[in-house]
């Protein structure tokens, strides 16, 4: 299943931040000048201040890392406890999701899918492959150099089986294309909605020659 793994962050100690704390510490003085001596005497050296954030800093980096994993381990049970089908339909969509393979998000789409809001033997997105970050790994669906008539690709997508996969692709940019610019509003959704079709198609196609 798709993964993404939360990078780690130290904390930095630098001048900027020292130079801003002995700023700080000089408004609190300034602040109450009868009392400036006794501010100064219980404020904080800057290396302690410092390390007490470095230590505030790693123990929220150590608590999102485990609420990040208990939001994973979450998910996992839920997916587990899902019959054969629908497990593998599930880990199949994850696989193309087009966005981050975080778990907050594999848990939303648990969520919609117990509620009956997609459908994920056919999402609402291409089951083509995606990375980490949700963008394609495959190039399936850039440009192509194959022209071929709008008439031609209306055909095409009403019945896709019927055509080399080179043709489909070529027709569903097309029909892209022609939606966009086509004044008559009403033809212009129908095309829409036919590169809508052929592109999950195309998504599904290319899964069975991964697979």
């Amino acid at each position: 299943m798709r993964f993404k793994p939360l990078p780690r962050h130290e904390f930095t100690d630098t001048s900027r931040k020292r130079a801003a704390l002995r700023r700080k510490q000089r408004f609190e003085r300034e602040s109450l000048p009868l009392f400036a001596n006794q501010i100064a005497e219980e404020q904080p050296t800057e290396d302690q201040v410092m390390y007490e954030r470095a230590q505030r800093w790693a123990e929220q980096e150590a608590r999102a890392r485990n609420e990040r994993a208990g939001e994973w381990r979450k998910a996992r049970r839920m997916i587990d406890a899902l019959p054969d089908s629908e497990r593998r339909a599930v880990r199949r969509a994850w696989n193309c999701a087009p966005y981050p393979a975080d778990p907050s998000y594999l848990l939303s789409t648990l969520h919609s899918y117990s509620r009956g809001r997609i459908d994920l033997k056919r999402p609402p997105f291409p089951l083509s492959r995606t990375d980490a970050s949700g963008a394609r790994v495959a190039n399936l669906f850039a440009s192509s150099d194959l022209f071929v008539t709008i008439l031609q690709a209306r055909s095409i997508a009403e019945n896709p089986d019927a055509y080399p996969l080179a043709e489909r692709h070529a027709a569903y940019h097309h029909l892209q294309a022609a939606a966009s610019k086509n004044k008559d509003r009403a033809e212009a959704m129908r095309d829409r909605v036919r590169a809508s079709e052929l592109f999950l198609r195309l998504g599904e196609l290319e899964e069975g020659i991964h697979a």
